[in-house]
C-alpha cells in the first residue's frame, strides 16, 4: 500500500483491496511500543496508520482505500466522512443498530465493535482503510485493550445471529464506496 501510494502518478488509477490477513496485531503511530501487553499471541507489527493496537485475522474483511483525493478535488475530512459512510451504511445494511462512532473510529453496537476504522492520508492520497469483523474466532482480542478503551469488546457479525456470506458483503462494500464517491 504504501510503495502504491508514494509511487502513485497522476494518472494512476485509484484502487479498493478487500482481503483478509493472517493472525497479527498492530498498532498506529500514536501507541507506545512500550506499552503493549506482554506475550501476545500472535505477531505484532507497527503499522504508520493512526489509531491504537488491533487485532487482525481470518474472517475480518481488511478495506483498504488507495485514493488520490486531491485529484477528486476533496478535502481530506470529506474523503474520510465519504469512506466512513461507505462502511457505516454496509454494516448498517446487516446490523439495524449499528451506530458510527467517530470519536472511537469504529461502529458499534453498544460496547460491541463491529468495525474499525484506521486510514494514513498522505499528499499522494491514502492508504490503510477498515476492517470489518465478519465470521471470526474473537479470542484474540481478550488479550487487547480494544483500540485504547478498556470498556469494548469486540463482537462480529456472525455472532450477531446474522447469516451474510463474504461475497454478498463484499458486493454491498463496493455499491457503498460507488454511492459515496
Amino acid at each position: 500500500m504504501k510503495a502504491f501510494t508514494d509511487e502513485r502518478q497522476p494518472e494512476t488509477n485509484d484502487e479498493v483491496w478487500i482481503l483478509e490477513h493472517e493472525s497479527v496485531y498492530t498498532y498506529g503511530v500514536s501507541t507506545d511500543p512500550k506499552k503493549m501487553p506482554d506475550h501476545l499471541s500472535h505477531p505484532t507489527l507497527r503499522s504508520d496508520r493512526g489509531g491504537k493496537i488491533t487485532y487482525h485475522g481470518p474472517g475480518q474483511m481488511v478495506v483498504y482505500i488507495l485514493m488520490d483525493f486531491n485529484r477528486a478535488s476533496m478535502k481530506p475530512k470529506e474523503f474520510i466522512a465519504k469512506f466512513q459512510s461507505a462502511i457505516y451504511k454496509t454494516v448498517k445494511n446487516y446490523c439495524k443498530d449499528a451506530v458510527l462512532n467517530e470519536d472511537e473510529d469504529g461502529i458499534f453496537l453498544d460496547n460491541l465493535k463491529l468495525a474499525s476504522f484506521g486510514l494514513k492520508i498522505t499528499k499522494k492520497g491514502s492508504y490503510h482503510g477498515a476492517a470489518i469483523n465478519h465470521s471470526m474466532n474473537l479470542d484474540a482480542w481478550n488479550e487487547i485493550v480494544i483500540c485504547g478503551n478498556p470498556d469494548h469488546r469486540a463482537i462480529d457479525i456472525r455472532s450477531l445471529g446474522i447469516s451474510v456470506s463474504r461475497a454478498e458483503m463484499v458486493e454491498e462494500i463496493e455499491k457503498n464506496l460507488l454511492l459515496e464517491f
